[in-house]
């Protein structure tokens, strides 16, 4: 079987400022875009409210739009937000989809249910991590068995986040992670740092110690939509890895994984993975998709991760370290305050008109060919 055709040929007429209009600069903004676009749309709406609040006081939820019913074979899912702050670029997503009715191609025998704001508290307050410092992409383990161990981020916890983020302290620990990235190379430090830990609470890439609150409405949100399908797709939307204004199709598991092989055929032979060394991500532990074969374990899935590249990795982990640094250490200074926000919102979000439109159009595509593959695999 040939799946060479999109489902839907016709090209886009995007204006820069049409494209621009989807894309929000909070999440308050992008909260109502989204639910304004998907009430246009006729989806069906639902919130699920979240127990904290926004910087000023302000209600927090994730909102879903289902088109289509329970009872068709298939569901794609589209899933933003899980890493907070990238909800910018996610959110964006979704409302172009909304907005241009590309949602409105799903087939009979095709559901589509879009969630924005996985994480709506790191959302609001542009963290990466959710309100327990807890990164949510690493918090899918057995927390009945004994956690994944990261010796080597032990090693880098001290320097990764020094006493001052300015001065001598910040220097000399700037001098301890080059050290250790040119004694064990960079692509090592790299996987030190990212790949999860769960032993330094303030710490980055915490998988935390128990199930999350959005690790737990993940999974409700997966049953309660997903339970009784046959074919189930999820495209799980980030930012901050890869070439500025790409977005990398990524796949969690290696090459030999009959998902992996379905994956590569539905995206063009375009699907990564950190397995044989293609993706710009390192391997990780306790990533979201975990909870889509443990809720839905009879349907065929395919999980993949739509990452979108915005600056170098160095400017990104500069910007997750300062957020860390000042949410561990606090600060009274509110110049370093307001830099170290714009430096999170500056690494995960491209606040110009070309980025914005490669996202929406590389969204598009995707999605459409997720569509295909769901109908005609």
């Amino acid at each position: 079987m040939s799946i060479d055709q999109p489902c839907v040929t016709p090209a886009l007429e995007w204006t820069m400022l049409t494209v621009d209009s989807y894309f929000s600069a909070d999440y308050q903004g992008a909260r109502l875009k989204f639910r304004d676009a998907a009430t246009q749309a006729r989806a069906a709406l639902a919130e699920f409210r979240h127990p904290g609040r926004g910087p000023s006081d302000e209600v927090l939820s994730t909102d879903v739009a289902l088109f289509g019913d329970t009872t068709l074979p298939n569901l794609a899912i589209v899933a933003t937000g899980l890493h907070g702050v990238e909800g910018l670029c996610g959110s964006g997503c979704l409302v172009g989809l909304l907005e241009d009715r590309i949602v409105n191609e799903w087939t009979s025998d095709t559901a589509v249910l879009l969630v924005h704001a996985l994480n709506p508290y790191g959302f609001a307050h542009l963290r990466r991590v959710n309100e327990d410092n807890v990164d949510l992409n690493r918090n899918f383990v057995d927390h009945k068995k004994p956690f994944p161990k990261n010796d080597e981020y032990r090693k880098l916890h001290g320097s990764l986040l020094p006493e001052y983020w300015e001065g001598p302290s910040r220097d000399a620990a700037e001098s301890a992670l080059r050290l250790y990235a040119e004694a064990n190379g960079y692509d090592n430090f790299i996987s030190a740092v990212t790949r999860g830990q769960y032993e330094f609470a303030d710490g980055l890439f915490f998988g935390g110690r128990s199930p999350a609150f959005s690790n737990s409405l993940w999974r409700r949100l997966l049953s309660e939509y997903g339970s009784q399908r046959e074919r189930v797709c999820v495209i799980d939307i980030h930012s901050g890895l890869g070439p500025r204004g790409y977005g990398e199709i990524q796949f969690e598991r290696g090459p030999l994984d009959p998902e992996y092989q379905r994956a590569q055929t539905w995206y063009r032979g375009a699907v990564t993975t950190a397995e044989n060394g293609s993706s710009s991500s390192a391997a990780i532990t306790g990533y979201s998709a975990i909870a889509v074969a443990e809720t839905l374990p009879t349907a065929e899935r395919t999980c993949v991760t739509l990452e979108y590249g915005t600056v170098e990795l160095e400017q990104v982990l500069s910007a997750l370290r300062g957020d860390h640094w000042l949410h561990a250490r606090a600060s009274n200074d509110p110049r370093l305050t307001r830099e170290i926000k714009q430096n999170m919102r500056d690494a995960y979000y491209c606040d110009e008109a070309a980025w914005k439109r490669d996202v929406a159009e590389r969204a598009v595509e995707v999605f459409r060919w997720s569509l295909h593959g769901l109908s005609e695999w």
